[in-house]
């Protein structure tokens, strides 16, 4: 996967430079750019959303949700087709196919279509992520510096490759995990002064949207004040083999899904039936809206009625009601997304993983009080266990997934269950899914 060409000789691979500085600057340009247009991202999406949710009722249904999810995507969808003109869904596989057709010159408007796709895909309901139009959005932001600042055109595609993996690290606040999603997702060959730039864009991203969202994570669930007992090991290597199972199961209902929205060749009508689904997803299991990192933060704060707010179960007085909430949303989750990404909306496909793994790690800590057969897992520790292990299981990128989690949760001191849960959940889902 990597090629050191130039580790022991004095040419280096960006040749016709005169030296790094000019590459490290335009790599550091990229970096502070893109964290920038990240937190950017993450702020279009949380006012969007507050506008848009001001009439939301969380003691019971909320039908305007089928009508925003609709005109979300419908919007988005002629937003596309009318006005950007060039595919912004998928994006990690819109990046594959120009890294294999070594195409790493990339149109100026990529530096803001997908933010803007994005935040209205996302504030109006999309059952997905950001990472994907960031990735996209930082790819072409580091290409078009590189070719501004006088980098040779040959060099233009380690650039975009380098930059969606800070768009990655700027969108989770997680510099390593980005570093591996170029390395392991995008399957980029590096050699040595790539590896350094890569290292400073996602770093520097990284640090800047920390910097610009106030020093703070995502999902800072699980503090340095939770401990993991060991004893509490068989819980863990239990719900890597549930999430490895689920893994599998998301994989399929996504893809038939998917195959299902891509079938319909109007795309009016398929943004209309996808919106729909949507809609009516929304309404039964409203957690399924956004990225969801709101809910999966309530339920390991022990409020676990943020499964069912606003739902028509809410007002539902049952012992087990929150564990049926949960398992609807893990059945729906990968519906949700696909319907969302597939049919017109702009978003990603790795935070839901995360967020469907977390509602596992939810449903597991449910279970286990109900039925205490192992020693108490501290929710928090769970959600964050199960965030890896459906993502693991799904985007088969365990060295990504490893860091990606820790970092962007800020519970570095997690790694070693996080690890098993990740190895054991990727093994099940090879095992019983092999496509």
């Amino acid at each position: 996967m990597f090629r050191f060409e130039g580790l022991f000789t004095d040419r280096l691979p960006l040749s016709g430079q005169p030296g790094l500085l000019r590459p490290i600057s335009a790599a550091l340009l990229a970096g502070i750019i893109t964290g920038a247009a990240a937190w950017l991202l993450k702020w279009l999406i949380k006012n969007i959303s507050k506008i848009v949710t001001s009439e939301f009722d969380i003691t019971g249904g909320n039908w305007h949700l089928i009508l925003v999810a609709i005109m979300g995507i419908m919007l988005v969808g002629w937003l596309v087709r009318h006005v950007v003109r060039m595919p912004l869904e998928h994006a990690t596989r819109q990046l594959k196919k120009n890294i294999a057709q070594k195409h790493g010159n990339m149109p100026g408007r990529l530096v803001v279509a997908p933010v803007a796709a994005s935040a209205l895909t996302l504030g109006c309901g999309g059952s997905a992520g950001a990472e994907g139009p960031i990735s996209y959005t930082g790819a072409a932001i580091a290409s078009n510096i590189a070719r501004i600042t006088g980098i040779g055109k040959g060099q233009l595609l380690t650039y975009m490759a380098c930059g969606a993996g800070a768009g990655i690290a700027a969108i989770f606040k997680a510099p390593v995990g980005g570093m591996f999603f170029t390395i392991e997702v995008l399957n980029m060959a590096m050699g040595v002064v790539p590896m350094l730039l890569l290292a400073i864009m996602c770093f520097t991203s990284a640090l800047t949207a920390y910097l610009l969202s106030g020093c703070t994570h995502d999902l800072a669930i699980a503090g340095p004040g939770t401990s993991f007992d060991m004893h509490s090991f068989p819980a863990i290597i239990l719900l890597g083999l549930v999430c490895g199972a689920y893994s599998a199961y998301y994989r399929m209902s996504g893809s038939y899904t998917c195959r299902m929205v891509e079938s319909i060749k109007q795309p009016v009508v398929r943004n209309l039936v996808s919106g729909t689904l949507l809609g009516v997803l929304l309404f039964m299991f409203p957690a399924l809206y956004g990225e969801g990192y709101g809910v999966l933060t309530s339920i390991a704060g022990g409020d676990m009625a943020a499964a069912t707010n606003g739902s028509i179960a809410a007002t539902l007085q049952h012992k087990w009601l929150v564990a049926y909430a949960l398992g609807g949303i893990l059945l729906t989750k990968a519906i949700a997304t696909y319907a969302t990404n597939s049919g017109g909306g702009v978003a990603g496909d790795f935070a839901p993983t995360l967020f469907a793994g977390g509602i596992a790690g939810a449903f597991a800590c449910v279970v286990y009080n109900l039925w205490p057969v192992f020693s108490p897992v501290p929710a928090g520790i769970l959600i964050i266990c199960g965030m890896a292990g459906v993502m693991s299981g799904v985007i088969r990128a365990p060295i990504m997934t490893i860091f990606l989690v820790v970092e962007m949760s800020g519970a570095t001191w997690l790694l070693l269950p996080v690890t098993a849960v990740t190895a054991v959940s990727l093994c099940v889902s090879k095992l019983i899914c092999r496509t």
